[in-house]
């Protein structure tokens, strides 16, 4: 009696397979029996779509192909799983030098439409085909040898459309900058094309428009007063902070007796309206550093005495950063004399020493 009830059981799963088989023939699209219809459905292998622990972190499915590549001469185009993941590869940034920087280069990323969360590195060398003199942009827009999670910044943090300087670079330098991306876990993508850039050589030109300026003959009919001569400084630069233009004298005006024409008592810190007698100077600097920017301008002319020490006082200036080189930056410094009636008559000479301090 057992045997006979296994070979019952045996034969009604056979024919109850018969009949499924039969039956997905027929309902390939919708498997149903004469209960039920599946609507939907679809066939996989199962797997995990992620999975953790305190120690690890998985992404996975079942079915398709980790990566692959497909390549040619035009084009390179990734498959699978992890290309599907990875953020867009970056185009080449734009690497320029729009202000003869002799340090210091400027770069905007190329998003190539990844989302707004995307966060960029960048790698640069003086090597073309990155082989060799290998550094990464830190997060401080300097350069070093290692790149850490710190130094994947978002588009704007990297400047945005305006872009950002990179600096502390060598002078006279070619540079080549690729970038790469990345959007969460196990989304980075390879360095996208590069793009190079020159550093310049350090600059400066510096020029007085007359090595001497004579004053007319002081007397009565000009009331022993001259205020008509001036020189012009000119000067043109990369120094990324600027420059300053500092005046001293070797004395004031002496003859050949040793009678002297004192300087004008008022300091370049508060320069006044001409009052009294001296040698004193001016300025049309209206931004001057050493003290209150207009303090010349504001209700001027207002004037000074040279100094004899060094380095001088400041009489012209243009602070940084310079975002474009200063080219044929002029200031005009004016002159001014004035004696008593009593004062000896006599030729007297000074001499004005202007130094030119860039700051690169």
């Amino acid at each position: 009696m057992p045997e006979r009830k296994i070979f019952i059981k045996h034969a009604f799963i056979l024919s109850l397979l018969f009949c499924l088989l039969n039956n997905s023939i027929a309902f390939a699209a919708y498997p149903s029996s004469s209960n039920y219809k599946i609507q939907e459905y679809s066939f996989g292998s199962g797997g995990t779509k992620n999975s953790t622990s305190s120690s690890f972190g998985l992404s996975g499915i079942a079915g398709e192909v980790e990566f692959g590549k497909q390549v040619s001469s035009n084009f390179k185009i990734g498959s699978g799983l992890t290309y599907i993941m990875k953020a867009a590869v970056p185009s080449a940034p734009t690497f320029t030098n729009p202000s003869n920087n002799y340090e210091r280069l400027k770069f905007t990323i190329n998003t190539i439409g990844n989302a707004s969360d995307t966060t960029y590195a960048l790698q640069i060398s003086t090597d073309s085909a990155f082989l060799s003199d290998v550094n990464y942009v830190k997060s401080t827009n300097t350069i070093g040898p290692t790149l850490t999670t710190s130094d994947f910044q978002k588009y704007a943090t990297w400047g945005g459309a305006s872009g950002a300087y990179l600096t502390g670079l060598t002078s006279n330098t070619t540079y080549y900058l690729r970038v790469k991306a990345r959007q969460g876990n196990y989304t980075e993508s390879e360095y996208g094309p590069s793009a190079s850039a020159t550093t310049s050589v350090p600059s400066l030109t510096f020029s007085v428009s007359s090595s001497s300026a004579t004053f007319n003959n002081l007397n009565a009919s000009n009331a022993y007063t001259d205020a008509t001569k001036s020189t012009i400084l000119t000067t043109s630069t990369n120094a990324y902070n600027g420059y300053v233009i500092n005046a001293r004298s070797t004395g004031p005006l002496t003859s050949p007796a040793s009678v002297t024409i004192a300087d004008y008592t008022s300091p370049n810190s508060a320069p006044t309206t001409w009052s009294g007698n001296g040698f004193g100077y001016t300025t049309n600097d209206s931004s001057l550093t050493g003290g209150t920017a207009d303090r010349f301008t504001n209700g001027g002319p207002k004037y000074a005495g040279f100094t004899t020490s060094s380095p001088g006082d400041p009489v012209a200036d243009h602070p940084g950063p310079v975002i474009s080189s200063i080219s044929d930056d002029a200031f005009t410094i004016s002159y001014k004399v004035q004696t008593s009636n009593i004062q000896k008559a006599a030729s007297y000479t000074t001499t004005v020493l202007y130094i030119v301090v860039p700051s690169y």
